[in-house]
């Protein structure tokens, strides 16, 4: 009895293990890990673009520039042009500054938080489920 129990149950289990492999899902706790690993990437990469936006202010007499012209310019390198770990990366020159966001390419999947950095150099951030974070949203 024993035996055929093991000749039973063994090669079941071995099927449902190698079909859940097959699917390439990630265990709950290494997305939640990966989640949190491309929210963090997603605000280095704010403060990144913050300090290339004051670099670029200073050496042009006040003036910020758009995403594509901080690449174009070396003071950033994304080859993917705004998009980096899950994110989408957009930057608006607006009168006296800048705002850059960073959305989840896909929320819930890519990531939860959007985030928002202006010229104040402060990171918000909140779930707006794959909307852009705003000034309003919390410090984070």
């Amino acid at each position: 009895m024993k035996i055929r129990f093991q000749k039973l149950v063994l090669p079941g289990l071995v099927a449902i293990v190698i079909a859940g492999c097959s699917q390439n899902q990630k265990p709950p706790e290494q997305s939640v890990l990966v989640t949190a690993a491309d929210e963090t990437a997603a605000r280095a990469r704010l403060h990144a673009i913050a300090a290339a936006e004051a670099q670029y202010q200073v050496i042009s007499g006040g003036a910020y520039c758009t995403l594509e012209q901080l690449i174009e310019k070396g003071y950033v390198n994304d080859p993917s042009r705004g998009k980096l770990t899950g994110y989408r990366f957009e930057v608006q020159v607006k009168q006296g500054g800048f705002q850059a966001t960073a959305v989840p390419v896909q929320a819930g999947i890519s990531g939860t938080r959007s985030f928002y950095i202006d010229e104040t150099y402060v990171i918000h951030g909140a779930d707006k489920k794959g909307a852009p974070a705003t000034a309003s949203d919390p410090e984070v």
